[in-house]
């Protein structure tokens, strides 16, 4: 396994027009355009197979945090939610792994996807708006992608999932870029707070305008790597809002997390092995890991 440091995503690319225009995308054209020109694409699973799969995860998360519900829906606990709960419910996995989602990121992104973690959600997550490339990203940048399942169907006031369409062509931010040192980020409980003027700044400079998300169950939506996004507030506390969030990285990339990236001075570059959910395993062995030569390309490595 080796790695391939020229070029970007094919969504992102300068020939994506010739590539659109000699049918490259087949199938998923639609889905293609729309990731380019707008940061996220939809895809509709609705079947009733599907639905069943969705129906009986929902049965078993809801058993799993139902204490965790109710402390909610009485207002004296956060949002509850699982994060890689793969590990332990084959459903999860399943829908990690779906083959259909795995064609069209391959047709997209010109790179074989690989899930690295699963988050299941309840209810409303209420996350401010922020973009996923500065808590993982990837050299080249731009491999890394979100995909959102709805587990149900999502009603009006419980917190619908929330989107900057033409965010995703906003730079990358990171710690370095930033001018952020590493006592600052460390001092922080969640260090995303250092990074939201900037995205809200953005948001106010190019005038972008937020949409919501209300689908039916089955339906997904995927979105670019800096595609800015979060949780809406949520009105209603009775309503539920199952949802599973999947994260992928694709092939032969270094993989970082620019929240903890500095300058060389700072500590370098942050990278991450992370596990890939098809295998179970690090994506990189270690033997692998030591034959990349990593620590010539950055004065920084974090193994996890």
């Amino acid at each position: 396994m080796g790695l391939d440091l020229a070029g970007g995503p094919l969504i992102d690319s300068e020939d994506f027009a010739k590539l659109a225009e000699s049918g490259y995308f087949g199938r998923w054209l639609e889905q293609a355009i729309a990731m380019n020109k707008y940061g996220y694409c939809l895809v509709d699973l609705d079947s009733a197979v599907f639905r069943q799969k969705c129906q009986t995860l929902v049965t078993r998360l809801q058993s799993q945090l139902s204490a965790e519900i109710q402390s909610w829906r009485a207002g004296t606990s956060g949002p509850p939610r699982l994060q890689d709960e793969w590990t332990q419910n084959s459903l999860v996995r399943e829908l990690a792994l779906l083959p259909t989602i795995v064609d069209l990121l391959t047709r997209l992104y010109g790179r074989h996807p690989f899930a690295f973690q699963t988050l299941n959600f309840a209810v409303g997550s209420q996350q401010p708006v922020h973009s996923d490339a500065v808590h993982f990203h990837s050299f080249p940048m731009g491999f890394m992608c979100g995909v959102w399942i709805a587990l149900e169907d999502v009603v009006e006031g419980s917190g619908p999932l929330m989107y900057y369409p033409e965010s995703h062509r906003l730079r990358y931010l990171s710690a370095e870029n930033l001018q952020l040192r590493p006592d600052q980020v460390k001092s922080e409980i969640h260090p995303q707070v250092l990074f939201q003027n900037s995205w809200d700044e953005m948001i106010l400079q190019h005038g972008l305008k937020k949409h919501h998300f209300y689908p039916k169950c089955g339906q997904i939506l995927i979105w670019h790597a800096n595609l800015l996004h979060g949780g809406e507030a949520v009105v209603d506390r009775s309503a539920s809002r199952w949802s599973q969030v999947n994260h992928y990285y694709f092939a032969d990339c270094l993989y970082t997390t620019p929240m903890h990236s500095y300058s060389p001075d700072g500590g370098g570059t942050s990278l991450r092995n992370p596990l890939d959910i098809n295998t179970g395993k690090k994506r990189y062995s270690e033997v692998q890991w030591q034959a990349l030569g990593i620590r010539e390309l950055t004065s920084k490595t974090v193994n996890n």
